[in-house]
């Protein structure tokens, strides 16, 4: 079911990446490779000595931990809520913690050095050269970017809302009182390598508003000014589409190529059947329009297949515990 962060927050989202699995999600966000920054880096041997440090008095109790892109050989990078207010895009450098710690809130946040005071969004954690403890090596005030093609009238603060729980990589349930009395569900940019998808997303839903295709858009989100995301309409009792909806899904995927759009993933994640059978498409961050009569010939003739697929593409696994 598709259908949807901060007064009663879910578990943060967590994607640990290995050689072994590159990406897994773990509780929500599956995301791109971060660009290479440069930053002292422990030891390998670091890994031992600090899973046994014991956690030190910090300024860190107003600190909540929103997302974590793990990666147990490169940097890791987390997205947190400072004072409840101000979001602080944090860069661990690796070997500093285990992963089990990075992906364990409570554990992790009291191992952290004191947030700074100040006016700043990106901080770089890595190991003192002296003492060996974890500290800041920078922070700084840098634009971060957002979504430019923000065409909807509406927008809302993230800090306006309330998420609920994951649905699916960077979407969730969510409750916005302004704007609807029942649950929405809202997909935004956890980190800056996402933001280029939302842009894509966001132009296609423009290009479809108010032709029965996909979820109906009812906002903007935005953090801090900058648009990362945006609202939907819930799309209630639904289920993911099989071989036996091959003909509503074909009819939906034609009205979207009459207005010269190709989808670009047709997996059956993406078509959503109602109870009473209308199906709706969602994720259109590979739209594209186009002229060109092959590429929607393409598209349509490999509906079928993707409908077979149950190799789970496009879908996702959450584990919880």
């Amino acid at each position: 079911m598709y259908t949807a962060a901060h007064a009663c927050p879910p578990p943060p989202a967590l994607t640990i990446r290995s050689p072994k699995a590159p990406f897994i999600t773990v509780g929500t966000i599956t995301s791109l490779p971060p660009t290479s920054r440069t930053l002292l880096v422990s030891s390998p041997q670091s890994q031992t000595k600090k899973r046994k440090m014991s956690p030190t008095l910090n300024n860190n109790k107003d600190l909540q931990l929103l997302q974590a892109s793990v990666d147990e050989n490169t940097d890791s990078d987390f997205r947190f809520l400072h004072h409840g207010t101000k979001v602080r895009y944090i860069t661990i450098a690796p070997g500093l913690f285990s992963t089990d710690t990075m992906c364990f809130a409570p554990e992790l946040i009291p191992l952290l050095p004191p947030f700074p005071s100040g006016d700043w969004n990106s901080g770089w954690i890595a190991q003192d050269a002296q003492t060996g403890d974890p500290c800041f090596t920078r922070v700084e005030k840098s634009p971060v970017p957002g979504v430019r093609t923000a065409w909807h009238p509406v927008t809302l603060d993230h800090l306006d809302l309330t998420f609920g729980r994951k649905l699916r990589s960077g979407v969730y349930e969510a409750t916005a009182p302004s704007l609807s009395p029942s649950p929405v569900v809202a997909k935004f940019a956890c980190f800056e390598w996402e933001v280029g998808y939302m842009e894509s997303e966001c132009t296609a839903y423009q290009w479809i508003e108010n032709h029965d295709i996909g979820p109906r858009f009812l906002a903007n989100i935005a953090e801090e000014g900058r648009i990362i995301g945006f609202l939907l309409k819930n799309i209630a009792n639904a289920r993911h589409a099989s071989p036996a909806d091959v003909g509503v899904c074909r009819e939906k995927l034609a009205a979207l190529h009459r207005l010269r759009i190709v989808h670009g993933d047709i997996n059956r994640h993406n078509f959503l059947v109602a109870d009473d059978g209308r199906v709706t498409l969602i994720d259109f961050d590979t739209a594209r329009r186009t002229e060109d009569p092959g590429r929607f010939e393409e598209e349509m003739r490999g509906l079928e297949r993707e409908l077979a697929d149950t190799s789970g593409r496009g879908g996702c696994v959450v584990m919880s515990g």
